[in-house]
């Protein structure tokens, strides 16, 4: 130790160590300032501009997003309106088919028939008169007409202005940034330059800030795509443009005339599952794309399969009287066009919370078929199955009787057979509770009677025969068909398998037995019946009664056609 200090005292040593100290407190010094200028002149700057620049495009952005919004309800109410247009017109259509039904039956019968005036007014009651509807088509016209021309304003505004705001904000924040990113880099250069730093990353720093003073570049860019928007303005007006797309126009209606498909208002209806027939209803299932593919490949139409869901989910399968007491007739209008709607989109959406609705609607709906379930032109064949001399009148069948009946169901139509199948084992399940709900085979028969078997060439004076001759048929069909047995432990279970001549040698199911007052039905219909049997066996005065009540019912459906 002694020894070095006496060495660095040594004149030259002590002066080439001090100058040594001295390079060392300068570089650092050197560095430090050079660090400080990058930071205040630089680093600083820059991150306040980027914190600035996200701040105004994020500003833009929401600018842009709230006139796109505006612009959607814009189109939100131009479809709204049009559709509204397009309900009136085609319930003017049916209002001045319904007024022709009137002249044409003043003209050749003299007057007015009653079932014509109460189906008529009840379809009155539910869209109005045609004056009332004359004066919302006009006024619903005149604000669709309205709401096309304030959004084709709105729209044009949109692309010839704010757009083009939007993309010189753009461009601005874009060379603002460029401009910059330039001022920095060119500041980090100098720095570097002026305090004698060379390296092959300065030299690339300085080719970069050469390119960025060449004319083009992103600025340019969103220029050139500018001018290429101004130059297309007019072919996206034409394309974004709301066209009026109602059939007829206002002075059209103001003359009557709603529809241009075919002279005096007789276009054709909606599909419609009411008053049509099976196979254009399973036609427009196989066809209908917004439908899921189980669905288009359902052997019965899907408005069936969901009524019957729709009454085991209320409990109908345990309700009193279910099938044989009546429904709301607001109730069941509504029910009805949720169907139609349904069966067009795909989702059934009821809001009923009696099962006797949709137990009435399968009804009504099975009885507005142009062709029941068992076609005209086999009427008289079931009717032999149920002769006076010696077919079905009650009781048990013998064997020979339901084979009979089988092979009868097995020579239907597929979409008829299918139909029939799917309701004679929705009634076994209806039946299994017939502890609970009183509708034993028999009252089922009875009231579904219309339901599948129609006169073709009815006769008010043979409407109890034909009463009487229906049930026995259908009851003679229900007892023929076997379901296996399942525990009716909910309203929703029941899933036994229907057999018919075509699967009875596959299927072996056990027989469902009778219900008690079978007993009673043996004996022939004699006048002596017991009280019980009368209570579970309608009479000939009650069926009657109930037949009146269901053609009421069926020309109802029948006159929305």
């Amino acid at each position: 130790t002694k020894s070095m200090q006496e060495f660095s005292a040594v004149e030259p040593v002590a002066s080439a160590w001090a100058a040594t100290e001295r390079l060392f407190d300068a570089e650092l010094n050197s560095r430090a300032k050079f660090a400080e200028e990058v930071i205040t002149k630089v680093v600083t700057p820059l991150n306040n501009w980027i914190v600035e620049a996200k701040r105004k495009h994020k500003a833009i952005t929401v600018q842009q997003q709230a006139w796109k919004r505006e612009l959607h309800k814009n189109e939100d109410e131009v479809i709204g309106n049009r559709e509204i247009c397009r309900e009136l017109l085609e319930s003017c259509v049916r209002a001045q088919q319904d007024e022709l039904k009137k002249k044409d039956e003043q003209t050749s019968q003299g007057g007015i028939s009653f079932l014509s005036k109460f189906t008529m007014g009840v379809a009155e009651l539910y869209r109005g008169t045609l004056p009332d509807l004359h004066r919302k088509v006009q006024i619903a016209i005149t604000d669709y007409n309205k709401k096309i021309e304030i959004a084709n304003k709105r729209m044009e505004r949109y692309i010839r202005a704010d757009l083009i705001r939007v993309c010189h904000e753009f461009r601005q924040l874009t060379v603002t940034t460029v401009a910059n990113v330039k001022t920095f880099l060119g500041t980090f250069h100098q720095l570097n330059l002026d305090h004698g730093k060379s390296s092959p990353q300065l030299e690339n720093l300085g080719k970069l800030l050469e390119s960025m003073n060449a004319a083009g570049g992103l600025p340019a860019l969103l220029k050139r795509a500018e001018e290429d928007h101004k130059n297309a303005l007019p072919k996206m007006l034409q394309q974004q443009k709301y066209m009026y797309e109602l059939g007829v126009t206002l002075d059209m209606v103001k003359q009557q005339v709603y529809s241009m498909d075919a002279p005096k208002g007789k276009r054709p209806q909606p599909p419609s599952i009411f008053s049509s027939s099976l196979d254009r209803i399973m036609k427009i299932q196989r066809e209908n794309r917004a439908l899921r593919a189980s669905q288009r490949k359902m052997a019965i139409p899907t408005p069936m399969e969901a009524l019957m869901k729709y009454i085991k989910q209320l409990g109908g399968l345990k309700e009193e009287g279910i099938f044989r007491l009546s429904a709301s007739k607001d109730d069941v209008q509504a029910l009805a066009a949720a169907l139609d709607k349904g069966f067009i989109a795909g989702k059934y959406q009821f809001f009923n919370t009696s099962p006797h609705v949709p137990a009435v609607m399968l009804k009504r709906w099975l009885r507005s078929l142009k062709e029941p379930l068992v076609p005209s032109k086999m009427f008289q064949q079931a009717q032999h199955l149920v002769r006076p001399d010696g077919g079905y009148s009650s009781g048990e069948p013998s064997d020979s009787m339901k084979r009979e009946a089988r092979a009868f169901v097995s020579s239907l139509p597929t979409i008829h057979r299918s139909v029939l199948i799917a309701l004679i084992k929705f009634a076994h399940e209806v039946a299994a509770h017939e502890k609970v709900n009183r509708m034993n085979l028999s009252n089922l028969a009875v009231v579904l009677g219309p339901c599948v078997i129609r006169n073709p060439k009815p006769n008010a004076q043979n409407l109890v025969q034909d009463a009487r001759s229906s049930g026995a048929f259908v009851k003679l069909l229900l007892l023929s068909h076997q379901v296996a047995p399942s525990a009716p432990a909910s309203s929703s279970s029941g899933s036994g398998e229907v057999s018919t001549a075509e699967n009875d040698s596959k299927q072996h199911t056990t027989e469902q037995q009778p219900p008690d007052d079978t007993a009673d039905d043996e004996e022939k219909g004699k006048a002596t019946a017991s009280p019980a049997a009368a209570k579970t066996e309608p009479t000939a005065e009650e069926g009657k009664v109930e037949v009146e009540k269901e053609g009421a019912t069926v020309e109802q459906a029948s006159g929305t056609e």
